[in-house]
């Protein structure tokens, strides 16, 4: 009997390509570890492409999975849409602390695709500034405060949008709002949450 026609796993398809990136940047920083004079810039251009080509890979799974999922409703495919995008998520807060990693004090890299923007920043703490970002119709703004800091007073954001994520998280293929996934970056950071003394700003 051919299984050629069963829908792939979008799951599966996902975490695989997880494994694979995060196993590529693991060698990339390797490799600049292991280099003290080679040049940074080098690693964090070769990283950013790395990302880039996952993400792009991310949409199109994302994509084909909504059309093949219009007119389903079977408990199984939503559940398992859910938990792909769920570590989607998650993965965003890994990928985020490696781009990081490649980063000085005052600079920042940027992915824009057609349905997913990405944008790791670091800079120096201050009290009157914030943390800003601008996708499509999204903005956002996170105030400058000491518990977001590293502990050499930097600090260091991810802001992601996801145009097409949302109709994996729902039962409604139509669900077009965009995701936004905003992560904080510390060295020693032991609860997934921190608590904000300024709130972010939307």
């Amino acid at each position: 009997t051919s299984t050629s026609s069963r829908p792939k796993s979008i799951k599966n398809l996902i975490d695989n390509e997880i494994v694979q990136l995060k196993s590529d940047l693991d060698l990339l920083l390797t490799f600049n570890e292991n280099l003290l004079h080679f040049d940074s810039s080098i690693v964090k251009k070769a990283a950013k492409t790395k990302v880039e080509n996952f993400m792009r890979t991310l949409s199109n799974a994302i994509d084909t999975q909504t059309k093949v999922s219009k007119g389903r409703h079977c408990s199984k495919s939503k559940t398992e849409n859910l938990e792909a995008a769920t570590n989607i998520l998650n993965a965003t807060e890994d990928i985020s602390r490696t781009l990081a990693s490649t980063l000085d004090v005052g600079s920042s890299t940027c992915i824009k695709l057609a349905n997913i923007s990405m944008t790791v920043m670091k800079k120096q703490l201050s009290d009157h500034t914030s943390s800003e970002w601008e996708a499509g119709d999204i903005k956002v703004n996170l105030p400058d405060q000491s518990n977001i800091a590293q502990e050499d007073s930097s600090v260091t954001v991810s802001f992601t949008s996801y145009n097409n994520l949302g109709s994996l998280m729902t039962s409604n293929d139509d669900f077009m709002s965009p995701v936004l996934s905003v992560n904080v970056i510390k060295t020693h950071l032991h609860k997934r949450s921190i608590p904000l003394n300024k709130p972010i700003e939307f």
